[in-house]
């Protein structure tokens, strides 16, 4: 032993040399590791685009400047980031992106990522510098935040005054808010003694400083992985809107947003400095269930049963949640400080935790001497994973059978806002209001058509139907809407739906790559499109509702043809099918619109609308008080008008079918979601017009 430490003491400048070596070594292989990773990723993307895409885009010099413009938009969105010199720089790789992508070289990105990480560190004393000058509110300047027309900065001064307006408008934005909300409280209480202008200035500077230090700690918390997620995504896109790659993590939220659950323990998370803060418990979830966490907890640290805690101290959010997460019946300790400042272990038994708000629910309606059914589908959910758990099929089914079984008159369905999902859901849906026959057609890359059929006869539900869709109606909610209208079992009525009519498949690319990198994430791409069954598709061009209410959206780019990559409209041939009979359905339809067109309510609506989408035109952002204060209270002028010439409240009575109670008398969360819910129908127009050609058509 004591040989060795001589031996050490003697040699420890060649030790310190080899440990040093083999530092860099493990440093440069990991490196290697990762880059070899990406570049899989990339070879797996490119072969299902190439050979599975519904219209794969050449890739060439013109695909690679898109590529490049994109990506650069999309990592600096707002030009605070990247100056001129370095867009100079990088356009140096333009024209040698598509030969990079091909052999998947990765030279543009390390280059473009490299910068963009020096940028965002030399803007952090940027922004304390600015903030700790504070503002003049008396000086007369403005913001423009058109970022599209913008040019990035020339200079790091021109930069700088970027980031010093932007804060200065944070600023000046909540000393507004914070001086009204003054005001409300001596409104409330003539006593109250305000607070002086100087303290709520120095308060709304203090909230900027908090909220961007929560932003740039968001972004020091972002792994390359996301940037890369990024720059892929500048890639797959170029093919449509909807060819996109996820992240092993994007995955994981992609499956949870499709299947509407996951394991783990109901709880939203957010960083709070060095640690995560609980910003909500998700009712019926396992914490919800055992009642110790509390909202404002924060995470100090976690243990998996009963081993050691591990100190999530600056670990990065994404890797909190991961440790947090797991699965069902596994037990995790998490270690919290409370709001009090008192410290306290709590474990929680992990279980499938179900998002209630994504799943379909059904309320009864009351008009005269009539009932209705009203059915909301937010989204066609399904778990690929687990195809004996709920699915969006599965619930409309039970919805539909409890409506019956109440013996009403008619049903609304909700698809506003509905972005769409699983394919096979919809087939099975459109299948519970017709006898059997073609819902949709699909479209290959090589042209064969195949006709999706409901060949179940049964059908749940042959009573009288409305559907209700607007601009945010899209893909699987379209082709129910759609087939529903060439049926004419239903009638449609809303907004032009969004225009997505594209199929898209998700693949894991370790599939194509295999396993030597570890997981490669997924790609989501274009494999079909999908036509009605009268032949018509609606990529474009959406549904047509029978009647046509005005929104707020309608003079807004939000659909799919306002996309740039968006594929082309075109039609096929019309399936074979049989139309059912609505009574008098082009009197209705013809007497219902006139009546909507000449309502006092939808006049303002559209008026609004009007006003909404000039007011997006406008760029200009006052940074002198007054001027400030006078553009808001223009607009606040403007919206209260409007608000209170579209205020309704309808005289339906909308009230939980009997069963949906049962058991349910003491769950305050479930009866308080309820009441707000209720609450919002009976101030919606839409659905009151819905009833009333549910009504007319029902006679």
């Amino acid at each position: 032993m004591n040989k060795l430490i001589v031996f050490m003491k003697r040699n420890y400048k060649v030790i310190l040399l080899i440990l040093v070596a083999a530092g860099f070594l493990w440093g440069f292989r990991q490196r290697q590791i990762a880059q070899d990773k990406e570049s899989a990723i990339i070879k797996g993307t490119l072969r299902v685009i190439e050979y599975a895409h519904y219209h794969p885009q050449i890739i060439d010099d013109a695909f690679a400047e898109k590529v490049f413009d994109q990506f650069i938009e999309d990592v600096d969105p707002s030009k605070r980031y990247l100056l001129q010199a370095d867009i100079d720089t990088l356009s140096k790789f333009k024209k040698d992106i598509d030969d990079e992508i091909l052999t998947n070289r990765l030279d543009f990105y390390k280059k473009a990522y490299e910068i963009l990480q020096e940028r965002q560190k030399e803007v952090l004393p940027v922004i304390d510098e600015i903030l700790n000058k504070g503002f003049d509110f008396n000086k007369p300047e403005t913001l423009y935040v058109d970022y599209k027309k913008i040019k990035p900065a020339k200079t790091r001064e021109e930069l700088n005054e970027r980031w010093r307006k932007y804060l200065k408008f944070n600023t000046l934005s909540r000393f507004y808010d914070k001086i009204k909300e003054e005001e409300k409280k001596q409104e409330k209480d003539s006593t109250y003694t305000p607070k002086t202008r100087e303290e709520l200035k120095k308060e709304a500077l203090e909230a900027t400083r908090k909220t961007i230090k929560q932003f740039t700690d968001m972004l020091k918390d972002m792994e390359e992985s996301e940037y890369f997620s990024m720059f892929m995504n500048a890639i797959t896109m170029q093919n449509d809107p909807h060819t996109n790659y996820f992240s092993p993590q994007g995955k994981e939220r992609f499956d949870t947003s499709m299947s509407g659950s996951f394991e783990g323990i109901g709880a939203r998370l957010q960083k709070e400095g060095d640690y995560v803060k609980i910003v909500e418990i998700i009712a019926g979830g396992p914490a919800w269930k055992e009642g110790k966490l509390k909202v404002g907890d924060l995470i100090q640290k976690v243990a998996q049963g009963d081993d050691e805690p591990v100190d999530i101290m600056g670990m990065r959010l994404s890797k909190v949640v991961k440790l947090i997460k797991g699965p069902k019946g596994t037990v995790v300790k998490l270690i919290v400080k409370r709001v009090d400042g008192s410290i306290e272990t709590i474990p929680i038994t992990r279980d499938r935790v179900e998002l209630e708000d994504t799943f379909a629910k059904s309320l009864l309606i009351n008009d005269k001497n009539k009932t209705f059914g009203y059915i909301y589908l937010p989204k066609f959910y399904i778990n690929f994973n687990e195809k004996n758990q709920r699915s969006a099929a599965s619930d409309i089914k039970k919805e539909l059978e409890k409506l019956k079984a109440e013996k009403v008159k008619g049903i609304v369905i909700d698809l506003r806002n509905n972005g769409g999902g699983s394919l096979s859901t919809v087939i099975d849906i459109a299948g519970y209001f017709i006898d059997k026959g073609p819902v949709v057609q699909v479209r290959d890359k090589a042209g064969n058509v195949d006709v999706l059929k409901d060949r179940n006869k049964a059908t749940v539900y042959d009573g009288s139907v409305v559907v209700l869709i607007n601009e945010l109606s899209a893909s699987a909610s379209e082709i129910l809407a759609a087939a529903l209208q060439d049926y004419n079992r239903a009638i449609i009525i809303g907004a032009d739906s969004y225009g997505k009519g594209t199929v898209q498949n998700l693949i894991e690319l370790n599939r194509i790559e295999g396993n030597e990198y570890g997981d490669l994430g997924a790609l989501k791409w274009t494999t079909k499109k999908f036509y009605r069954i009268n032949g018509g598709s609606t990529q474009r061009k959406g549904v047509t509702p029978d009647i046509i209410l005005p929104d707020t959206y309608m003079y807004l780019d939000v659909r799919e043809e306002d996309e740039p990559t968006a594929l082309p409209w075109d039609q096929i041939k019309p399936a074979s099918y049989n139309q059912y009979r609505i009574k008098h359905k082009k009197e209705i339809i013809q007497e219902e619109q006139t009546r909507i067109d000449q309502t006092e309510i939808f006049k303002y609506i559209k008026e609004k609308a009007r006003w909404l989408a000039d007011n997006k035109k406008d760029s200009i952002i006052y940074l002198k008080w007054d001027e400030y204060v006078k553009d808001i209270e223009q607009s606040e002028k403007i919206s209260k008008r409007f608000d209170s010439l579209t205020k309704f409240n309808s005289d339906l009575d909308f009230h939980s079918l009997p069963v949906d109670l049962l058991g349910k008398e003491k769950d305050t969360v479930f009866t308080g979601k309820r009441e707000k819910w209720i609450k919002a129908l009976k101030t919606d127009p839409y659905v009151s017009e819905a009833v009333k050609v549910l009504e007319k058509i029902s006679e």
